[in-house]
């Protein structure tokens, strides 16, 4: 009985170590499962209501420490700031070599309005295989479009996400 126990305290450790870092097929055309995000409030939400809502969705991936990410971000805070009612837009800073703290000071101290989430658990770069920010996905309908790493400008995202592309 006891032997019986163990095994399956083994097995359920197994199926939760398992669900916490299942991979994403990353690549243009595969359908995404839903996910988790976690803003700065620490407030869960689920993908499916950002990337479902019948607009495009810029999902970018940064770190405040990033330069290339500090280039960035500027333009995407332009883009949002233009398309905010056809493009969603999901910034989530990643938990690598930084804090919380860290990501929110950078958000405040710039003036970013997009909404921001933290990938606190690093669950989410882990998922996506992420391997350098920024990183930068175009989704439709939980379908990948696009994915661009690297510093993507403000013109190269109107190019992505102009009617018809």
């Amino acid at each position: 009985m006891k032997k019986l126990l163990v095994i399956i305290s083994m097995f359920m450790v197994f199926l939760v170590g398992y669900g916490k870092n299942a991979e994403i097929n990353v690549r243009k055309g595969a359908k995404l499962p839903s996910f988790e995000l976690m803003d700065f409030n620490r407030t869960k939400i689920k993908s499916h209501k950002i990337l479902n809502n019948g607009n495009p969705t810029l999902l970018v991936f940064v770190a405040e420490w990033c330069p290339h990410c500090q280039h960035e971000l500027p333009e995407i805070q332009r883009f949002y700031e233009e398309n905010k009612d056809s493009v969603n837009v999901a910034v989530v800073f990643i938990s690598k070599n930084t804090t919380l703290a860290d990501s929110k000071k950078f958000i405040d101290e710039n003036g970013f309005t997009f909404p921001v989430y933290y990938d606190l658990d690093r669950s989410l770069i882990n998922a996506f295989k992420i391997k350098s920010v920024p990183y930068n996905l175009k989704i439709q309908n939980s379908v990948i479009q696009d994915i661009q790493s690297g510093v993507v400008s403000y013109d190269k995202l109107s190019e992505l996400f102009s009617s018809g592309n």
